[in-house]
């Protein structure tokens, strides 16, 4: 998730210049996703994403954990299901912050494209901190993100897409689970990242 996360979040760093495109999903949506990161293996990921409530959980099937991400609440926690934890890191709230001002990039359209079976539209997004370029559906699902910033790189792209109605529980820790509450910086050190 380490890596995911710059990737997605390159889209927050620079002062909009025009109306940005849809960059969330508009509709609820689950989607996997293949994520290579230069020095490390190429990973999979699978997001369900509740378009109403603006949830999502990223699951993280290598790991076997997940996240839960509340865009309103500007919340994250990471799920480790083998512990019973939930854990709740103010690094991870920090991503839903930047994900919230992603409006802010600048995005210049550069044409159509395709990925998993579905049309897009690409973009150069430029920011601050990085620069990338998205390809995105109409209705804001983005199917291919190649891209780098002050952490390094990361390419992600969309290998299966299905718009679906996802259940509410899918964004709730299990009840049951004990809650952690880290400091800032703890959970980077806890994975060794």
């Amino acid at each position: 998730m380490k890596f995911i996360g710059p990737a997605l979040l390159l889209l927050s760093a620079a002062p909009a210049v025009a109306s940005p495109p849809a960059y969330l999903p508009t509709r609820d949506v689950s989607i996997t996703y293949d994520l290579s990161v230069p020095g490390h293996r190429d990973a999979t990921y699978q997001l369900a994403y509740d378009a109403a409530d603006q949830r999502a959980r990223i699951d993280d099937p290598a790991q076997g954990t997940y996240f839960l991400v509340n865009l309103p609440d500007n919340t994250a926690q990471l799920v480790v299901p083998a512990l019973h934890s939930t854990v709740n890191a103010p690094d991870l709230s920090a991503l839903t912050q930047q994900l919230n001002s992603a409006g802010q990039a600048r995005f210049t359209a550069l044409g159509p494209g395709q990925y998993a079976g579905l049309s897009c539209e690409k973009y150069l997004v430029l920011g601050e901190q990085g620069t990338g370029t998205a390809c995105l559906t109409p209705d804001g699902v983005i199917l291919h993100f190649t891209g780098h910033d002050s952490h390094g790189s990361a390419d992600i792209t969309a290998t299966s897409v299905t718009y679906q109605h996802n259940p509410g529980y899918l964004f709730a820790p299990p009840q049951g689970n004990s809650s952690i509450n880290l400091p800032p910086g703890m959970l980077q050190q806890l994975l060794g990242k």
